[in-house]
């Protein structure tokens, strides 16, 4: 079994690896003791409808923000369930913020809530998921 440090190392990632031509190249970062938080250029090629972000890049990212939140913590863990709410369009050259943080960890599962915010504060998607554990960094 590949053990949380392993799975960091991965740079044929789709969102995060930065060897992988086609992929988001998105570097997250841990954001305080129980969470993470990345940075978000929304760029032409991922538009959806209009002159909007596709909805799935949001999601995509939220994933992957559950993901290294894990990983912060200490753990190494798989999706369960993302949910996801989408508040207000996020306009195609904007730089959004994302953030993941843990609510509460019960019966193997993570909970963690995540945020995409505009620049100007606006929650744009904000949702729930839940991670199950695989393994804890020592135990």
């Amino acid at each position: 079994m590949e053990r949380k440090w392993d799975l960091v190392k991965d740079e044929a990632c789709f969102v995060c690896g930065r060897k992988n031509p086609q992929g988001l190249h998105l570097k997250v970062e841990r954001d305080g003791d129980k969470g993470a938080v990345a940075e978000f250029l929304a760029e032409e090629t991922y538009k959806g409808w209009s002159r909007y972000l596709h909805g799935g890049v949001v999601s995509l990212i939220f994933d992957e923000l559950l993901g290294w939140t894990s990983c912060y913590l200490g753990y190494t863990a798989v999706t369960a369930r993302v949910e996801v709410r989408y508040r207000h369009p996020i306009p195609i050259g904007s730089r959004v913020t994302f953030k993941g943080r843990l609510q509460k960890e019960e019966k193997g599962l993570l909970f963690i809530r995540t945020e995409a915010l505009l620049p100007d504060g606006t929650l744009a998607a904000e949702g729930m998921g839940k991670m199950m554990v695989i393994e804890k960094k020592g135990g």
